[in-house]
């Protein structure tokens, strides 16, 4: 029997990082002279720190670098073989290039756009379609709070 291919049992991280191709980011990182006086931190690694902070939903530099360090026993398996310090992940968000990450998007949208499903609809389908607003359940929680039995 040969190996399933399906990505049942990976972390969906894990699963995100195998559609990247290293060999293409840095020859876009060279393109665009992203990875310019770096030692260690370059565009790919920069890449997946901030494909991290995505999925975690993070809001801050701190609050990464802590994320980072609570994984710090993972990084292996995301191609990370330390965990960046606060000044130097900052002083890459400033000095990178945004561009590069806006190619590196690019060429992967290129290459999997075929098997990516097209959520146009059509003008029927947009007549019958229904949108259900959940916020003012939201907005008015505190109000709602003496509607129906009272669980004290």
């Amino acid at each position: 029997m040969s190996k399933s291919t399906n990505f049942t049992g990976q972390p969906i991280f894990g699963q995100l990082i195998n559609f990247l191709d290293r060999s293409k980011i840095s020859k876009i990182s060279r393109k665009n002279e992203a990875d310019r006086y770096t030692k260690k931190f370059t565009t790919y690694k920069h890449l997946i720190v901030m494909m991290f902070v995505t999925l975690n939903g993070y809001q801050s530099i701190r609050e990464t670098i802590i994320g980072l360090l609570a994984n710090a026993h993972k990084l292996g398996h995301l191609g990370l073989n330390y965990v960046v310090r606060r000044s130097t992940f900052s002083d890459a968000n400033k000095r990178r290039p945004s561009e590069v990450f806006g190619e590196i998007y690019m060429d992967v949208y290129r290459k999997y756009a075929s098997s990516l499903s097209d959520s146009r609809l059509s003008k029927q389908d947009l007549k019958r379609l229904y949108i259900m607003d959940s916020t003012t359940i939201t907005l008015f929680k505190e109000i709602l709070k003496g509607v129906g039995r009272n669980p004290k």
